[in-house]
């Protein structure tokens, strides 16, 4: 028996076993990544940023122009009974499709009712107080430049980790440049200490992420000096911290930059303040 057998989800206003969800082949989203998703993380049955994660999946659907007919209300009622309050930590994935067609074509106008998929998996946070750090690389920004949108189709992430895996470092991180500066990484956002400081890019086109955003109150809290600045390349390799935000590795830090020490080559004091107090948020 698969792990599918045991997951429940919500598939069309119907919960069925994962195992059991079959997608058309002329749904858009299989056809074009014509999709929008979200990850949630969940601990002890209770999200952590939900209404800011349920929002960003409404901006995105509004952006792309996707009408589901469910209201938050509805989104947060279906997903429910997908959640186990006894699991210490679950990632609630949702994922909204254009919908199927009778033909394949890109043009609009689309007429086809959304597909609505969510189901919830358990999972560890794979950093801990003791994390070590990882290495990173810089690799060119390759990505469709509408990144605030959460869209499923990710092939230029894809291929970010790639190449890393390419160069045998596949469990090293990938830094994105676009004109010289730094502005994310595949699926993180970027912090770094610098003079002191501690930047990250701006939203101007970057996927904003929810942690990204708890992350910045915390580094507030501590008394900190945020900038929302993207660092330059030069900058960054002079950087004291680096760390990266996402749902699922939470606040990762990065030691080796290009093969050389970032600061004194281990996770360093503002990362070790801010990664505790972000502990504090799922209590």
């Amino acid at each position: 028996m698969t792990a599918e057998n045991n997951v429940m989800a919500f598939f069309n206003g119907a919960y069925i076993p994962l195992s059991q969800v079959h997608i058309s082949p002329m749904d858009r989203g299989f056809l074009f990544g014509d999709g929008i998703y979200e990850v949630i993380p969940i601990y002890s049955g209770v999200p952590l940023g939900g209404e800011q994660h349920w929002q960003r999946l409404l901006a995105g659907l509004a952006a792309t122009g996707m009408a589901t007919g469910m209201t938050l209300s509805d989104l947060q009622q279906a997903a429910e009974p997908l959640l186990n309050p006894d699991e210490p930590a679950q990632m609630l994935y949702v994922q909204i499709t254009r919908g199927v067609e009778p033909v394949r074509k890109h043009r609009f106008p689309v007429q086809a009712t959304p597909t609505v998929l969510m189901f919830s998996m358990p999972f560890t946070p794979p950093v801990t107080a003791e994390y070590p750090g990882c290495a990173a690389w810089f690799q060119q920004d390759l990505r469709w430049q509408r990144c605030g949108i959460k869209s499923i189709s990710l092939m230029g992430n894809v291929m970010a980790y790639y190449q890393l895996w390419k160069q045998g470092a596949e469990n090293d991180e990938a830094l994105l440049v676009r004109d010289s500066t730094v502005v994310e990484a595949p699926s993180s956002n970027l912090f770094a200490v610098i003079d002191g400081r501690v930047l990250t890019p701006p939203e101007d086109n970057i996927l904003s992420g929810i942690t990204r955003h708890l992350v910045m109150e915390l580094v507030s809290q501590q008394g900190l000096e945020l900038v929302e600045q993207a660092p330059e390349v030069s900058q960054l390799q002079q950087a004291s911290e680096i760390w990266v935000s996402n749902s699922y590795e939470e606040l990762k830090p990065v030691v080796l930059l290009e093969g050389k020490p970032v600061g004194a080559g281990q996770p360093g004091p503002v990362w070790k303040a801010i990664f505790q107090a972000y502990q504090g948020l799922k209590a």
